[in-house]
């Protein structure tokens, strides 16, 4: 039995760099400002790419910055155009970094746009009996379908949303076959790349047209026997704007440019480099996917040395009484919740307390396991009210839901990195606590209250230091204290009597499921 033939993707760089670009989603940043959301959501398809389909030969193609074949053939060639936005044109650079630290080498030739090196390549590939797949939802890209190339149109959804484009799905969403789409489009032009196309000649009577007479030779030899008056002229009075169109709209395949399986075989990444990236361009959650040895190689020379810590995880509700009951009095107390895993849709995903973490000093930590008849929280609960104790938490709002009232919140972690980093899209613990500390926690009981003990002073100084006291202690603390009121109005019954432990989450978790999805798909606070 003959072996699946080996896959060469050939990735449209530009098309998915202007995609990202335009992409409905929050700015990003670097910890220097810049703007970086092209490269991560670039890192992102590349990195779902290589992990759905396990492609043997990879290769991102660029545009060059020079003229093309084309822009001599017709001056007025892509001239609507508008210059490429300055927040685009300075992140194009960390994409290239990017595809070197993946080991993903760029292809790009001069004279040539970047789809006449994929058409190029992908023809090549096609004569060694690869199968060829081009990353682009473009659909100028569809006239290079054929028996081994197809494209790979990615949506939004994983793989599930991708659509392999082969020659059927081409005649059923261009209504012609992959070999007619140069027809196509030399009636049709492009705006964006300001082809000119039949002026009159809209994407109906353009399939009908092809469809009809085979090719646009054809049916502008026949223009005279087009019933449509509009067509008919159209043809008659624009064929030299027509077959210019049509050569502006092939894409050229005799590039002179070799395949070379060899610099596209697919290596692994060079981890350092890209530790290093991610770190400079603030991409936490992508260097924490990268491991512990990354993360540590990637830290600055000045990082913090690491500090020991005591982190044990209590047996039973009496253990954690007696270790409550022997804090000192007005110490400040972190408490973190860790919340139950579960499906997003089910219900009270996000808004049931699996664990409770408190920490009284930096370097140490204990954990408590939650229990059905609420205990553990009626254990807490004087501590929690007690507003002669200060008390450290990351996220108010959520805490104050899910814990009934909380007195003396003193400082939110969240609330200190919002005003700190008010254009970057990730607050959750874990980014925060590599942002300030270059580590990537491990989850031992009582770590997270231990970090928010550690990580509380030195936001808190930040804070301070950008003079941001009055804003944090005026506008945004207040605010989580509004939703705990608004809670209680919910979760107690018509005599304004309480329900038991239990009860109180679930009717709380029922109530704001909604509110808290976001926050809760980190399964934490």
């Amino acid at each position: 039995m003959p072996s699946a033939p080996k896959k060469l993707f050939l990735v449209d760089a530009m098309a998915h760099i202007y995609r990202a670009f335009y992409a409905p989603m929050n700015r990003m940043n670097a910890p220097s400002g810049l703007p970086t959301k092209v490269p991560f959501l670039f890192a992102n398809i590349l990195r779902r790419i290589i992990k759905d389909y396990q492609p043997d030969y990879l290769g991102i193609v660029f545009d060059t910055k020079g003229p093309t074949f084309r822009d001599k053939l017709f001056e007025k060639y892509k001239a609507q155009r508008p210059p490429m936005p300055d927040d685009l044109s300075v992140q194009i650079p960390y994409v290239r970094k990017l595809c070197e630290a993946m080991h993903l080498p760029v292809l790009e030739f001069e004279g040539y746009e970047a789809d006449d090196v994929i058409g190029a390549l992908a023809m090549q590939g096609a004569k060694k009996q690869l199968e060829v797949l081009i990353v682009s939802n473009d659909k100028d890209m569809m006239q290079l379908v054929g028996k081994s190339v197809r494209t790979l149109r990615t949506g939004s959804g994983g793989a599930k949303a991708d659509t392999i484009v082969d020659a059927e799905k081409v005649k059923e969403i261009l209504g012609v076959p992959p070999e007619k789409v140069i027809d196509l489009m030399a009636l049709l032009g492009d705006t964006v790349d300001n082809i000119p196309g039949a002026k009159g000649i809209g994407e109906k009577g353009a399939t009908e047209l092809i469809q009809k007479y085979g090719s646009v030779e054809n049916a502008l030899d026949h223009a005279a026997e087009v019933s449509n008056k509009r067509y008919r002229e159209a043809l008659q009075q624009q064929r030299e704007q027509v077959m210019m169109s049509k050569q502006l709209a092939t894409i050229a395949t005799d590039v002179p440019l070799e395949l070379d399986l060899d610099s596209l075989e697919r290596r692994a990444p060079d981890v350092n480099a890209l530790g290093a990236l991610y770190r400079e361009l603030g991409f936490n959650s992508l260097l924490r996917e990268l491991g512990a040895e990354a993360v540590a190689s990637s830290a600055p020379a000045d990082a913090e040395p690491a500090v020991k810590a005591d982190y044990a995880q209590f047996a039973s509700v009496a253990e954690f009484s007696e270790y409550l009951a022997k804090l000192p009095a007005k110490q400040p107390v972190a408490v973190w919740l860790n919340l139950e895993a579960g499906e997003r849709e089910s219900e009270g995903f996000g808004t049931r307390i699996a664990s409770i973490e408190v920490s009284s000093k930096a370097g140490e930590g204990r954990s408590v396991w939650f229990d059905e008849k609420g205990e553990v929280l009626n254990a807490i609960a004087s501590l929690l009210a007690d507003p002669k104790r200060p008390k450290i938490v990351h996220d108010p709002k959520l805490f104050q839901l899910l814990t009934g009232r909380t007195a003396n919140i003193r400082h939110a972690t969240q609330l200190f990195s919002y005003l700190l980093r008010p254009t970057t899209a990730n607050h959750n613990f874990a980014d925060v606590v590599m942002r300030q500390f270059n580590v990537m926690m491990g989850g031992g009981p009582g770590e997270r209250a231990d970090y928010l003990q550690r990580l509380a002073p030195a936001l808190h100084a930040q804070v301070q230091e950008q003079q941001l006291e009055d804003v944090y202690k005026k506008i945004d603390l207040p605010l989580p204290r509004r939703s705990q009121r608004a809670r209680q109005d919910v979760t107690h019954d018509g005599e304004g009597n309480p329900p038991p432990g239990k009860r109180d989450l679930e009717a709380c978790g029922i109530g704001i499921q909604r509110q808290l999805a976001d926050a809760a798909c980190r399964n934490s606070f």
